[in-house]
């Protein structure tokens, strides 16, 4: 007859093992699914190695009570099964629905087992009404689990994708300065920068800590984290016409301006502008300072000064070349940069390495290749300097 001391846990693991296949297939462990299965199986294999020495260890059942067990624990293989194929089948859409499709197979199974145990007259009669029950039911699960209706699949948008926008036919140049997260250091340059609407700006950390080009207003722009060596557009044509003052949120000392003329402004494209659509890169030539002033003929001349390579390390030996420039009334001089990094040549003084702009002239920002020139219309001397590099100083003398 069948041994119950290997019978029970041998019915108990392959029904928890049968269960966990069924929940993890069913897709209701999704987050752990991998080791339900795991667990699943290896409990199922345990389980049917002592079902088996159960069953048939003292040979095939013939007594009335041992042929009893071996239905009703046929009958939780056949019903646990069931389950576990109709959770797969139908994906059991809540818990509770599973914990009802459960009720349906175990209610039955335990009542048979109690009934066996007591020896109750029509066990036989019993059995087959809660198994043809369970049956039942779970058809009628899996039924209706089939001909619900569905949820609509959303149905893709028809919404044609926008087309991407072009890029700013003209691009101006600017730069976050190397040294800028220090507070009193140049920050953003040029400033201010000056643009007509439909221009694009684009930003070029060259600093080695990360910032940002964040509108102080409103928030009509923002960059995020411009990381070292990383730029960043913006097309101005999302913008009106007027002064946006910008800064960066990781250093809010770092503050700017930006200049957006109409379209049909005066605003002059500033120094370091590049033309997107030609593809144009540096040894452009940036416009001519004082303009007003007499042309040059008769006695001027033209004097080219040199931004030299190098002249970015406070250490080396010269930085503009000539340092200081004789020349006489209506003459131009003419600056041209030649180092890797930007400089300027704006008239004024340091004083304690503090920059202190006179307004005479400004070549705002030079990237290499890129040269100024300014005409000399009155005499005096023209002291001058980088406002990105102070400790680069020259002087022009007009007579």
């Amino acid at each position: 007859m069948s041994d119950w001391d290997l019978l029970t846990p041998g019915i108990g693991l392959t029904s928890i093992g049968m269960v966990g296949v069924g929940v993890s297939l069913s897709g209701i462990a999704k987050t752990f699914i991998d080791g339900m299965h795991a667990v699943s199986l290896l409990t199922m294999l345990i389980g049917m190695i002592f079902l088996a020495s159960g069953l048939f260890k003292d040979g095939f059942p013939s007594t009335g009570r041992a042929k009893s067990a071996t239905f009703i624990t046929l009958g939780f293989l056949v019903t646990f099964g069931v389950a576990g194929a109709v959770t797969v089948s139908v994906q059991v859409p809540s818990i509770y629905a599973y914990i009802g499709l459960m009720l349906i197979i175990s209610i039955p199974a335990a009542v048979l087992a109690y009934a066996s145990f007591r020896r109750v007259p029509y066990l036989k009669a019993l059995a087959v009404i809660f198994i043809a029950a369970s049956v039942v039911a779970g058809t009628t699960f899996y039924a209706f689990g089939l001909v619900a209706p569905k949820p609509p699949a959303p149905e893709e948008s028809e919404q044609a994708t926008p087309a991407e926008e072009s890029p700013p036919s003209n691009i101006v140049n600017a730069t976050i300065l190397a040294g800028s997260s220090a507070q009193g250091n140049p920050d953003y340059a040029p400033d201010p920068i000056i643009v007509n609407k439909g221009d694009g700006v684009q930003w070029t950390n060259e600093d080695n800590a990360p910032h940002t080009v964040t509108s102080s207003e409103d928030e009509l722009f923002d960059s995020s984290t411009i990381e070292a060596g990383a730029s960043w557009l913006l097309n101005t044509a999302e913008l009106a016409a007027g002064d946006y003052e910008y800064f960066c949120i990781i250093h809010p000392h770092m503050k700017a301006l930006l200049k957006v003329a109409g379209e049909n402004g005066t605003a002059a494209t500033p120094p370091g502008s590049t033309n997107a659509t030609e593809g144009q890169e540096g040894n452009q030539t940036a416009p001519v300072g004082n303009q007003s002033g007499p042309p040059i003929s008769g006695g001027a001349t033209v004097t080219e000064v040199l931004m030299v390579v190098g002249a970015s390390v406070p250490t080396n030996i010269e930085f503009f070349v000539p340092e200081t420039v004789e020349t006489t009334i209506g003459s131009m001089v003419t600056w041209r940069n030649e180092d890797t990094g930007p400089h300027t040549a704006t008239s004024g003084i340091v004083e304690n390495n503090v920059p202190k702009p006179d307004g005479a002239f400004d070549s705002e920002f030079l990237n290499k290749g890129q040269s100024f020139s300014f005409v000399f219309d009155k005499t005096g001397e023209y002291d001058y300097y980088c406002l990105i590099h102070p400790y680069m100083t020259g002087k022009v003398i007009v007579n």
